[in-house]
This record gives structure tokens, C-alpha cells and sequence, in this order.
């Protein structure tokens, strides 16, 4: 009698959950794909607008999607996944088909949410490119090979709280009318690194564990951009400056001829840091930590 009255009590309890997410015109998805002979994966996500996280998952699975949203919104939420030659490829897109530009979208960015947990055991290049909305892209503990990201008129978070376990070949950002933060980038074992700015506010915190010599050429615009660097890593440093931009230059950067610094520890170190900065109209800060 009790044990019946419990499952009344939670299908009742299940049932007033619906209703609610009803009325209150939300709506959820939820997909998995598990890992079969995949050795890499290339993970293509082109979202027009909403909020997308990345984050690491289990190990047998490829993928976990969790998507929200309201349920009137008509834009298209699509999946497609195949295997080619051992690797996996995953395209997700969302597109917007029923609403003018700027129509409530402040409003409506935190309903629709689009959350990603990847494998853990397989290579995975990223190729992400976001409209408006928000980012938070934490490539930590995952097996990263490549990312490209292009954003809009949005604001995003990537960040790398462990080494990666395998070489990043090369990264690529662009980022447009945005806000856009990157922590630890050193952490991702990247060779080369491209980052390109055009009006908005940009940190670059290249923390983290060096493991090989690594390029890293940054071009801003009209935006101004923080550029942040551990004290203990051997940093050179180009820079080419427009006539009306801005440089602050930490003072433990020596002047070795015009437009190229280095830390002291530079010509002697192991494994070395180039930065190359080229501003237009845009203010450049440069400080070691």
C-alpha cells in the first residue's frame, strides 16, 4: 500500500512538472551517442543564438546534448552524426528562421541552452562558430587537437584548467562585436595560436604548463586587449602599432631593437613563447604574473 502510494505520489509529482514546463512554454532535448570505433572526432557547431557550453563527459560516451529552449521559438535545432574513416563527425547547428535581429533576444538567450559533455578518450577538433549569445567553452581534461571559433555579437569564456594530454596543432579565434575571455591557454599545448579582434573587450591569459615552443600572432582592431603571461615562462614579444593605438608594456620586457622585446630568461629558456601583436586603433596591455 505504501510503496503504491509512493509511485502515485512521484507520477503526480512528475506530471505537475510537466504541466509546468508546458505553461510556462519550455521545452527540452536530450541525446547521446556512444563511443564505438571512433578514434577522433570533429565536432562542428554553428549556433546563430542562445547560450552553448562545453564541458568533458564520460568516457563511452562521444557525446551527451542537452538542449533547452522555449517551445514556441521556431528556429531549427538539427543533429547529424556519422563515422568516416574512424572518425567521428558530429554537426549540430541551430538557426534562427522566425525572428527579426535583436528581436527580445537579451531576454530569451538564457532559454535557449545548448550543453555539450564530450569524451574524454579521443582527439577532438572543434570547429564552433557562434552568433549571439554566450559562450562557455571549458576544454579542460579533454584531448583537444584543434578548436576554431568565430563569434559575434556575443560574450565567451574558454578556459583550460589542465595540460592537455595531446598537442593542439593550431587554434584559431575570431572574435567580432564581443567580449571574449581565455584562460590558461598554455594549457592546451598549442603550436600555433591566431586571434583576431575587431571591436570589443579581449583577455588573453597564456597560463599554464608550456610543453614545447609555441606562435601566437594577435590582431586587434578598434577593441582593446589584455594579454597576460607567467613569469617563469622565456616570452618574446613583436609588436607592430598603428599610428593612434595604445601600448602598455610590462617592465620585465627588455627593448632589443624596435618592436621586439624579451624577458630576461628568454634566450637561455627551453620551452619559448612568441607573441605577435598588431593593433590598429585598439589599446594593447601586456603584463606578466
Amino acid at each position: 500500500m505504501h510503496s503504491t502510494h509512493r509511485h502515485r505520489t512521484l507520477l503526480c509529482a512528475a506530471l505537475v512538472a510537466f504541466g509546468l514546463s508546458q505553461a510556462l512554454g519550455f521545452q527540452s532535448v536530450h541525446k547521446e551517442i556512444t563511443r564505438t570505433r571512433e578514434k577522433a572526432l570533429r565536432a562542428v557547431l554553428d549556433v546563430s543564438f542562445g547560450s552553448i557550453y562545453i564541458e568533458r563527459g564520460s568516457k563511452d560516451k562521444i557525446v551527451v546534448i542537452d538542449y533547452d529552449e522555449d517551445s514556441d521559438v521556431k528556429d531549427k535545432f538539427q543533429v547529424s552524426y556519422e563515422i568516416k574513416d574512424d572518425e567521428g563527425r558530429l554537426r549540430i547547428r541551430l538557426k534562427k528562421t522566425s525572428r527579426v535581429w535583436g528581436d527580445d533576444e537579451s531576454d530569451n538567450v538564457e532559454h535557449r541552452k545548448l550543453k555539450l559533455r564530450f569524451s574524454d578518450e579521443i582527439p577532438i577538433s572543434f570547429d564552433v562558430e557562434l552568433g549571439a549569445g554566450r559562450g562557455d567553452l571549458n576544454m579542460s581534461g579533454l584531448l583537444v587537437k584543434d578548436i576554431k571559433i568565430s563569434t559575434g555579437a556575443s560574450s565567451v569564456e574558454m578556459r583550460c584548467d589542465k595540460p592537455n594530454g595531446i598537442a593542439a596543432q593550431n587554434i584559431e579565434i575570431e572574435s567580432g562585436v564581443s567580449k571574449f575571455t581565455a584562460t590558461n591557454l598554455c594549457n592546451t599545448n598549442f603550436r600555433k595560436l591566431k586571434f583576431s579582434g575587431g571591436v570589443g573587450a579581449y583577455k588573453l591569459d597564456f597560463g599554464g604548463s608550456l610543453k614545447q615552443d609555441a606562435n601566437a600572432n594577435i590582431e586587434v582592431g578598434l577593441g582593446s586587449v589584455s594579454v597576460s603571461i607567467p613569469k617563469s615562462m622565456p616570452t618574446r614579444l613583436l609588436y607592430d602599432a598603428g599610428f593612434f593605438s595604445s601600448f602598455d608594456l610590462d617592465d620585465d620586457f627588455e627593448k632589443q631593437r624596435s618592436g621586439v622585446y624579451e624577458t630576461e630568461d628568454y634566450k637561455g629558456g627551453d620551452s619559448k613563447l612568441t607573441i605577435q601583436i598588431e593593433s590598429g586603433l585598439g589599446s594593447v596591455k601586456v603584463r606578466r604574473k
